[in-house]
């Protein structure tokens, strides 16, 4: 195993009782909470209530802001920002989404920096890994799908630019997190599926590329995918099944919360970087969606390069029972992965997506500078810009007129 270092101060709170727990936990961040929200459905729903009154009877002021959008805008966060300080809140609390709960770490470094503009830091940007810390954060997800309450990421997308990068730093990890399945129940199927794919791409990425040095990280990551694999089917079936969404619920805070690649070796993860690129050209692609659609494209081509063909064919024996040498048992895998993806209504091409072939090679050009040195990504060897064109004209053969 390699060594490794994980730092997890978020303390979960797991279940439709744990309400009252997360207040009072969440009530020692600060007095005045900027509750964050996206566009009015967990206030719809009762969610939005439920939280702030608890925050409420702990103690709590709240100022409320709505409005985050999918694929937070950097114009929001920084609109958001300007009204948490004329507020005088002293910490922020995310209701919502992956994009809810990004925008929110966002806002909260924002008003720590005292500077007006998010999108300088960003990756790739002049001040790139230059804020210093964030007000307390404190996060309430109702979808399964980016495990944003534990991580240290925040993906920031800018309309004008063209542009979707990231935030990355230990103190953008939320610091109480309110996990009620129950708050997942209205998720549409679409959202859903979307948020199966999500979940998935976060084992995927280091189990290719990491290396096979740490076995407890594989049946880590294996159990994460088993889990989405046979659930997602099942949910679709019987939406409203509140211990299905909790097994999703936790997967997707185990796809992304570190132990998944403790011991493995560092790698890039290549098919977010693609996929931000995919989404900061066309801001309405769901993130989930666009992994989907990279996902055999993206697979086909490692085995193609030669690239993590033992990798494959573990997945391909663990997670479907094939047998066979392991060129048999790696593209196997990839089959039936592709069979499921279909079978779920996750299956289709850049085309039915609404890109143009004019387009890819903009795209690609973005993903590399932002996400690699300017020239190629990294994935166990070179991918060039060429070579992502490749991928994204891979994805006509997943076409739904097919």
């Amino acid at each position: 195993m390699n060594s490794f270092s994980i730092y997890t101060p978020t303390r979960i709170f797991f279940g439709a009782d744990q309400l009252t727990a997360f207040a009072e936990a969440t009530a020692k961040l600060g007095k005045h909470a900027f509750v964050v929200t996206g566009g009015g459905t967990v206030e719809r729903l009762g969610y939005l209530g439920e939280v702030s009154g608890a925050l409420e009877a702990a103690g709590v002021k709240t100022t409320f802001f709505s409005g985050i959008e999918p694929n937070p805008e950097s114009a929001t966060i920084d609109r958001a920002t300007v009204e948490l300080k004329k507020a005088g809140a002293d910490f922020v609390v995310a209701v919502g989404g992956g994009s809810v709960m990004d925008a929110s770490k966002a806002i909260a470094a924002l008003a720590k920096s005292g500077e007006a503009d998010i999108w300088p830091f960003v990756l790739g940007e002049p001040k790139a890994f230059q804020l210093q810390g964030a007000l307390p954060i404190a996060a309430v997800p109702t979808t399964a799908a980016t495990a944003s309450e534990v991580t240290p990421y925040a993906v920031i997308s800018n309309r004008e630019a063209k542009g979707k990068s990231i935030l990355a730093a230990e103190f953008l990890k939320p610091l109480t997190a309110w996990l009620n399945p129950a708050f997942t129940t209205g998720l549409s199927p679409t959202t859903t599926r979307d948020g199966a794919a999500d979940i998935l791409s976060h084992v995927f990425e280091n189990y290719l590329l990491g290396g096979s040095g740490s076995l407890l990280a594989d049946r880590h990551s294996e159990g994460v995918m088993a889990t989405v694999l046979e659930t997602l089917p099942k949910l679709l079936k019987n939406p409203d099944d509140v211990n299905l969404r909790g097994n999703l619920l936790w997967a997707s805070t185990l796809a992304l919360n570190d132990y998944q690649v403790a011991g493995r070796q560092n790698s890039q993860f290549v098919l977010h970087s693609i996929e931000h690129a995919l989404s900061g050209f066309v801001p309405d692609l769901a993130h989930g969606r666009g992994l989907a659609t990279l996902y055999p494209s993206y697979f086909r081509w490692l085995i193609q390069q030669g690239r993590a063909q033992e990798r494959f064919a573990q997945l391909g024996e663990r997670l479907f029972g094939l047998t066979g040498d392991e060129a048999a048992k790696a593209e196997g895998f990839i089959i039936r992965f592709e069979q499921w993806l279909a079978d779920n209504g996750l299956l289709q091409s850049l085309t039915d997506l609404g890109f143009h072939e004019d387009d890819h090679q903009a795209i690609a050009e973005y993903a590399v500078k932002t996400y690699g040195d300017g020239t190629q990504l990294e994935a166990l060897g070179p991918i060039s810009v060429g070579q992502i064109v490749e991928i994204f004209n891979g994805t006509k053969r997943q076409t739904k007129a097919a």
